[in-house]
């Protein structure tokens, strides 16, 4: 049995410029894309309310999305960038829409409010 969920995914994967901020903070680090590429984060967001595009616009999530990724590698906000403006954030993540999420488990969801 399958569950078509009323959410659309953004998947979110580091380019280049994250991957060197990372870097300097951290020695041990990812240097390359290549070496990091498996590396994804996916969000489910509401899907686009008109319909015409994989899901609503990332302008209404990249704050929130580039904070997360920010505090997944390093937590002291006084090293993020201090200009985390959209143009910055799509210079440092490639985003992918994603408008199909089907739960294929049998389970309950859990959901775990931060």
């Amino acid at each position: 049995m399958s569950r078509l969920v009323n959410r659309a995914a953004l998947v979110v994967r580091p380019r280049q410029p994250f991957l060197d901020w990372a870097a300097s903070m951290d020695p041990d680090g990812p240097t390359d894309s290549r070496s990091f590429k498996p590396h994804v984060s996916v969000y489910l967001v509401a899907e686009d309310p008109k319909g015409q595009e994989e899901t609503a616009p990332v302008k209404n999530y990249y704050e929130y999305i580039f904070g997360a990724e920010l505090r997944n590698w390093w937590t002291d906000q006084r090293k993020w960038p201090t200009r985390r403006t959209l143009k910055l954030f799509h210079e440092w993540f490639e985003v992918v829409g994603q408008s199909v999420i089907i739960d294929l488990e049998t389970t309950q969801l859990n959901v775990e409010e931060e």
